[in-house]
């Protein structure tokens, strides 16, 4: 095991039990130093203060595990997968739906990995090289704890890169099925193509904001921007919304859209426009009854606030422009760098430039199979409002 001696007063993160421990407050690593590689963590005075897995090349040097002077149990990491696992179905939050993320990283103590669960499908990111080291165990545990037919890795170039690691992909267990695969939300049902959708296939944390938008579309004219493959969409129509807009710039999500509408909704009035969202916003004239406005991370690092902030605010202040006397706008970030409190600010800025008051009904967030550490603020990134012109 390497030892991780931390810098003189660098180790008040490490107490206060956040999971990831910088590359500047380490001073040094006393043994080999392997990507991936069970570490302890020392202060400066030599004290032990928590274990995690070593990621050499990386600026989030360690991530922890297990905080306080004690080893990890042999069969830890399998027991914590189970753990989390089991969290799902105990706690009674989800719903009724085969579509549930089963890992979500730090959350639940199991910082580089997420798994999300479709149908009989398990996909799993590894995104660090401490549990890409250990995909053998990752795969074993989840195909106990979830009894899943098949399991299938998802590629992670960005963290590969990050981490040091060779970048993989393929099969975990099991034969896979053709993707994409379908998936079920009470009665909505979904397309998902889990080997080259965005995320691992799905926003599995719009399950809530689609439930929202499904119980207000009755009779309103929506437009849905960033439209992905038609999650929101569908949940309007199932909503009995008078007419649908679609906009979206990827073709293959548009055509997944499509299908997804018609599956559920034969003949629904629906229009689908491959193009740019901003675009669209300046050209089109509306008006529109509900809106949806959740565009993809804007703001992945703090330097990129400002730039983002504009870009939400230029969306929003277009959206309320285009916006019927009474419409209601369902508006995301995704960055967490962009908390609710700016974002929230950012509305407010964006309403007063479009001349358009607007009120908040509701906030929104992920949902409960997203569970954030209270030891880990970063780990809440999905933010939304609920506004009516």
């Amino acid at each position: 095991m390497v030892d991780v001696v931390l810098h003189p007063g660098r180790d008040r993160a490490v107490r206060r039990r956040h999971p990831w421990l910088l590359s500047g407050a380490v001073d040094r690593l006393e043994g080999t130093a392997e990507p991936g590689a069970w570490c302890r963590v020392l202060s400066a005075e030599g004290e032990v203060l928590a274990y995690g897995h070593l990621s050499p090349e990386s600026r989030i040097r360690v991530r922890l595990l297990c905080f306080g002077k004690e080893l990890p149990a042999p069969g830890f990491l399998e027991e914590r997968i189970e753990a989390a696992v089991a969290r799902r179905s105990a706690v009674g939050l989800i719903g009724e739906t085969d579509a549930v993320r089963l890992v979500n990283a730090e959350g639940d103590g199991l910082p580089g990995l997420i798994v999300d669960r479709y149908a009989d499908l398990v996909v799993v990111k590894l995104g660090s090289a401490g549990m890409a080291m250990r995909r053998e165990k990752v795969a074993a545990a989840l195909r106990r704890a979830t009894g899943a037919a098949a399991g299938f890795e998802r590629a992670d170039t960005v963290s590969a890169r990050r981490e040091g690691v060779p970048v993989h992909e393929g099969v975990l267990w099991g034969s896979l099925p053709e993707s994409p695969v379908t998936i079920r939300e009470g009665s909505r049902r979904y397309l998902v193509d889990f080997r080259g959708g965005q995320k691992t296939g799905f926003y599995l944390d719009q399950r809530d904001a689609r439930d929202w938008v499904a119980r207000v579309a009755s009779g309103r004219r929506v437009l849905d921007l960033f439209s992905y493959t038609g999650g929101f969409a569908v949940a309007a129509a199932a909503g009995a919304a008078a007419e649908l807009t679609l906009v979206e710039s990827s073709a293959v999500a548009l055509d997944l859209a499509r299908r997804n509408l018609a599956a559920n909704a034969p003949g629904f009035p629906a229009h689908f426009e491959r193009t740019d969202a901003f675009e669209f916003l300046r050209r089109e004239s509306g008006p529109y009854d509900l809106m949806i406005v959740d565009p993809p991370p804007l703001a992945r690092r703090r330097h990129d606030v400002t730039r983002a902030s504009r870009a939400h605010k230029d969306l929003l202040m277009f959206a309320l422009r285009r916006a019927a006397p009474g419409a209601l706008i369902l508006a995301f970030t995704c960055s967490h760098p962009i908390g609710p409190d700016l974002f929230r600010k950012i509305a407010f800025g964006a309403a007063l430039d479009a001349g358009r008051s607007a009120r908040v009904l509701h906030t929104l967030g992920a949902p409960s199979d997203h569970p954030v550490s209270i030891d880990h603020p970063e780990g809440h990134y999905l933010s939304g409002l609920l506004l009516q012109t």
